[in-house]
């Protein structure tokens, strides 16, 4: 108890310091925040369509291979090993007889193609 009394009446003699975001710089205002560095958005070539064009696109598929599309269920965009977005894996919630499933389609960038993945 002596100690936290102690901590508490020291912590009163001085400005405590932000340290949460590692050092402050000497002479710098530990009160002011740290400017943010400029966001930089991916660069855009025009070639990589939107997530909405890929889910569209699984949608059809999935309604083309026969299943009743309920809607997406989630989606992630898929990178080659140049880093580069290659093509968007699209999860689909569907019935077929009765029986509600997801499924994924895989919707390739390079040809605009959608196609359901099956085991």
């Amino acid at each position: 108890m002596g100690l936290l009394a102690g901590v508490t009446v020291l912590s009163a003699c001085g400005e405590m310091r932000d340290f949460r975001r590692g050092m402050p710089l000497i002479g710098s205002d530990a009160r002011a925040p740290a400017p943010a560095a400029p966001v930089a958005s991916p660069p855009t070539t025009g070639m990589t369509p939107s997530a909405s064009d890929a889910e569209t696109a699984c949608m059809r598929a999935g309604g083309d291979a026969g299943f009743s599309v309920q809607g997406v269920a989630g989606t992630r965009e898929i990178t080659g090993a140049d880093g580069m977005a290659s093509s968007r894996d699209v999860m689909l919630q569907v019935s077929r007889g009765g029986q509600v499933i997801e499924v994924r389609c895989s919707y390739d960038y390079a040809n605009a193609s959608a196609r359901i993945m099956t085991l």
